[in-house]
């Protein structure tokens, strides 16, 4: 299973629950380690590892400040599930995810969905590069690596 990656760099502590609730999501994806991004000024959801960020950084910022989280781990890939799409629902996850599974090496998206507002798996190879490829993000990451874009039932866009 990958690990998992909330980012939430505008979350505010009304957000709690709904951290909370993508944190348990993890667990029953059985991901790990499971990583939230968060404001230093807002309250920790239970449960998963917290890091703190400037409220409102680029989400490129966020996600390299998550994954220096990731570096020890044996994940061989992570769902990186921004606050934004917090509703999408457990079958899509589970559709990313086997996907991922299906399709070894690929950045693995939901259908027709922005890759920064919507739940990405990406593997652990692409890492590096992910991380290093400045302010283009997910963007430039998708320019460089196959991506599989997986139909979900009931997922949002």
């Amino acid at each position: 299973m990958p690990s998992l990656l909330v980012l939430a760099s505008a979350a505010r502590s009304s957000d709690v629950p709904t951290l909370t609730g993508m944190v348990q999501t993890g667990v029953a994806l059985q991901s790990s380690p499971i990583v939230v991004v968060i404001p230093s000024d807002a309250d920790a959801p239970s449960g998963g590892r917290v890091v703190r960020v400037k409220r409102d950084v680029a989400p490129i910022t966020a996600i390299r400040i998550g994954m220096a989280q990731l570096t020890n781990s044996t994940a061989t890939s992570v769902l990186l599930w921004p606050l934004a799409s917090a509703e999408v629902p457990l079958v899509a996850l589970l559709a990313l995810i086997d996907a991922a599974t299906r399709e070894v090496g690929s950045i693995v998206a939901l259908a027709s969905s922005n890759l920064e507002l919507a739940p990405v798996v990406v593997p652990r190879d692409a890492w590096l590069e992910l991380v290093t490829l400045g302010e283009g993000g997910l963007e430039a990451l998708a320019g460089r690596r196959r991506i599989v874009r997986v139909d979900a039932p009931n997922a949002a866009r």
